[in-house]
């Protein structure tokens, strides 16, 4: 035989997809990180990161439970001091779940006792938490982390 006859045809080779922009790359990490920072997990969820996404959701969920079950103090808006303001974004860091432990605050906090201290810092855990994985989201969505 002849090596004409032993070649194949010619593959025809798709063009590459078009490459997302840097704007749009950006954008998308942004509202992922927005949307992750709202939802605890789902950032990561929206990424088929369904481990992380789980232990997020459940991880910020349960300290918020715990926090507003042991009657911890939810910082509103409209703080008088520095203190009172740094716990408000800490607790706003919870999203979703900020409004859940505000309506179970319906007796006001006790921290008179140890346990509604402790219940604001499991509050403040959970804020803090959120807004770690919400930025782990966009640095996956930007493509530095795994």
């Amino acid at each position: 035989m002849t090596e004409d006859a032993i070649q194949s045809p010619p593959l025809e080779v798709a063009p590459p997809p078009p490459a997302e922009s840097l704007l749009q790359r950006e954008l998308r990490s942004w509202a992922l990180a927005l949307a992750g920072w709202f939802v605890p997990g789902l950032g990561h969820a929206l990424q088929k990161m369904w481990g992380r996404a789980f232990v997020i959701f459940g991880a910020v969920g349960l300290l918020v439970y715990t926090g507003a079950s042991l009657k911890g103090n939810v910082f509103a808006s409209n703080g008088g001091d520095a203190f009172d303001t740094l716990g408000y974004v800490a607790d706003m860091g919870t999203g979703c779940f900020y409004f859940f432990a505000r309506f179970l605050e319906h007796t006001g906090a006790d921290v008179s006792h140890a346990q509604g201290d402790y219940g604001t810092r499991f509050l403040a855990t959970a804020g803090v938490l959120n807004i770690l994985a919400a930025l782990h989201a966009y640095e996956a969505a930007r493509g530095r982390k795994a």
